[in-house]
């Protein structure tokens, strides 16, 4: 590279982090919380609650209605299904706010509610900055600016490789005259798993705001000539008939009609799946007997099957408690990247 490429990328690097800092310090910061919101939880709101042994598929069915009518009562949105990981039923109303119920008997967790309530605002700083769509914009900016400068760091850190101490990887002890030594070799350590998380985001991100980057492939209505459930009359009946569409998935979500839509949505997660709530819907309709199911996530392209992991990858939700640690590093470590290269610039201007 030649010497006036080489200042004028620097620049560049520099300007960029400079716009992009403090949204990419906050999303890294409240993700980084979030990478631990189910086991924080389990412990201090479920109280090391457990999956019973001999929960099944059959004991959905049998709460489902109870369920259905405590989403009438609340106003709620949706239903998530107890599982070895949130071994509860988990309640979500329009406003994001969430109620916990006990799997043997639908009765509401009540002790360190606040946890609840500071994780969706946490949930909704990282996702939204507080801003809504502005917010998601912003976001979805500073983190193509962060691709640009990750890619941008390794190339001005390439020429001096050969200098590389693992002294500097650490930050301690933190010392003022060795900050960008801090920020560049920190930098390439944990460039790969920063890069994951930044790319991911901004997939998932764009993919909202600007345009899908595959179409949506269509669902298939069932064959009316296969043997199906009749009409549904009740949220266990139409549970019922989606299982038999998917009778190897396990429930993760479920949407009951409302004044919108006249259908039950069920979500069930494949076997082997990553994506700890699945990727696999079936729509029951409550007034005709008429079922519509997504094609299965483990039989779509490739293509499909490499957007349906943006989730796992950003999050390390369904994934092994390694790559989790991983990216609970990764999310510190862009906080850090960030901080150590304001420190530094702001050095470079005192002088």
């Amino acid at each position: 590279m030649k010497r006036t490429e080489f200042f004028r990328l620097r620049f560049w690097h520099r300007w960029l982090g400079l716009v992009a800092i403090l949204p990419l310090i906050t999303a890294a910061l409240s993700g980084t919380l979030l990478v631990y919101k189910k086991p924080l939880i389990r412990l201090l709101v479920t109280h090391n609650a457990e999956l019973p042994a001999n929960f099944s598929q059959r004991n959905l069915l049998t709460q489902i209605d109870h369920i259905e009518l405590i989403l009438a009562e609340r106003g709620a949105v949706r239903a998530k299904a107890p599982n070895k990981r949130e071994p509860y039923w988990t309640i979500t109303s329009a406003d994001e706010q969430h109620l916990l119920l006990a799997v043997n008997d639908l009765t509401p967790y009540r002790s360190n509610l606040w946890l609840l309530d500071a994780f969706s605002f946490v949930h909704h700083l990282h996702t939204k900055l507080l801003l809504e769509k502005t917010g998601q914009r912003i976001l979805l900016i500073s983190g193509i600016f962060a691709i640009v400068l990750l890619i941008s760091g390794v190339v001005l850190w390439w020429p001096g490789r050969k200098g590389f101490r693992w002294k500097f990887v650490k930050p301690w002890p933190f010392k003022l005259r060795s900050v960008l030594q801090l920020h560049r070799h920190s930098g390439i350590v944990v460039f790969p798993v920063v890069l994951i998380i930044a790319l991911t985001g901004s997939i998932m991100l764009w993919q909202k705001l600007v345009n899908p980057l595959l179409n949506p492939i269509a669902m298939q209505q069932v064959d009316k000539g296969r043997k199906t459930t009749p009409v549904p009359t009740s949220a266990s009946r139409a549970l019922t008939a989606a299982q038999q569409q998917i009778p190897d998935g396990k429930l993760t979500y479920i949407r009951f009609p409302n004044d919108k839509n006249d259908f039950y949505r069920f979500r069930f997660r494949l076997p082997n799946e990553w994506h700890s709530n699945g990727r696999t819907s079936v729509n029951v309709y409550a007034r005709s007997n008429r079922i519509e199911v997504t094609p299965r996530s483990d039989a779509v392209p490739w293509q499909y099957n490499l957007i349906n992991q943006l989730y796992p990858l950003h999050s390390g939700y369904g994934l092994n408690g390694l790559y989790q640690l991983l990216i609970l590093l990764g999310g510190i470590s862009l906080a850090w990247l960030g901080f150590t290269g304001l420190v530094s610039y702001g050095r470079q201007k005192m002088r």
